[in-house]
């Protein structure tokens, strides 16, 4: 899929889905400071440009998501 295929807002299953890694992962994810994160009555959830913005950050700076 290319960026602009998903939603403009993404839930956990697209970052799920996006990153290949377990939802646990995802929540963990959420959790960290600097992500992205929007909630809305209690829904975790990220701007589709936001989450790739980080995405490309984290690569950068971290060499990737692994740590």
């Amino acid at each position: 899929m290319e960026i602009n295929d998903y939603p403009v807002v993404l839930q956990a299953k697209h970052v799920t889905q996006i990153l290949g890694v377990a939802k646990s992962t995802t929540y963990e994810l959420f959790r960290e400071t600097g992500f992205p994160l929007l909630e809305i009555n209690g829904r975790k959830l990220v701007y589709r440009d936001s989450f790739f913005a980080w995405l490309d950050s984290k690569q950068r700076n971290c060499g990737g998501l692994v740590r």
